[in-house]
């Protein structure tokens, strides 16, 4: 089961471990969002804001249904907005993880519950997801040291930027976040029809490409990557 509610529910239980309230804030969350420990602190405390979008995501979701009220389903709100507030990266984690309750983290799992029901998301392989983002990279280096025409580069590594953050961001955004990066990429074609050709024309063109149709494919968004690259390629040409 996996959506904005059971993410959320995933990481605060996470945060409850023992282990981790006398750590430094950011030394914890790496932990929690299974970050390596050399990363750098701005892109960790990125990542913790993306957290802090789940509540408005979770509720959005549940008003959608007029048979699940606020105030059972919702309540939590207020109590996690207080265990956030908590949150200084220059104090210890437990400054914010001895605020979550087991009835606050009881409630959110109604809620996960709810949404599994009603608005289920796609399953995806981890491993699959974990090779594409490899291809991804190496793509990316790639093209960043080519001779590519600037706004060429720019096009390609704008739009494997998106889709390499999407699948680090998996466990916060999902396959939500990731089908909405895939989104975007595919709408750039209709948006910049001419740089989107060029691009296709290049030495890149058929690897960015299969990039994309393999996460098409994982998201269940068309049969075969073939299926998908062939409408893409009827769009271009």
């Amino acid at each position: 089961m996996t959506n904005p509610a059971q993410r959320l529910h995933d990481i605060l239980t996470r945060s409850k471990q023992k282990d981790l309230q006398h750590k430094q804030m950011l030394v914890a969350w790496r932990a929690v969002l299974g970050l390596p420990e050399d990363i750098d602190d701005l892109i960790v405390m990125s990542k913790i804001g993306k957290v802090f979008t789940l509540p408005s995501i979770i509720t959005t979701h549940i008003q959608r249904f007029p048979d699940l009220p606020a105030d059972l389903y919702l309540g939590w709100r207020k109590d996690l907005a207080a265990a956030f507030r908590a949150i200084h990266f220059s104090t210890m984690f437990g400054e914010f993880s001895n605020r979550l309750s087991d009835s606050l983290l009881t409630t959110i799992s109604f809620c996960a519950h709810e949404l599994s029901r009603r608005m289920p998301e796609k399953d995806v392989a981890r491993e699959d997801l974990s090779a594409i983002r490899e291809s991804a990279w190496s793509l990316y280096e790639e093209v960043l040291k080519s001779d590519l025409p600037p706004h060429l580069a720019q096009y390609l590594l704008d739009h494997l930027y998106l889709i390499i953050e999407a699948i680090d961001d998996f466990e916060i955004t999902g396959a939500a976040g990731l089908e909405r990066s895939l989104n975007a990429v595919i709408g750039a074609v209709a948006t910049d029809t001419v740089t989107a050709k060029q691009a296709d024309e290049s030495q890149f063109g058929k690897r960015f490409w299969g990039v994309m149709t393999k996460i098409g494919v994982l998201l269940k968004l068309g049969k075969t990557a073939l299926e998908l690259g062939e409408g893409v390629g009827k769009f271009l040409h």
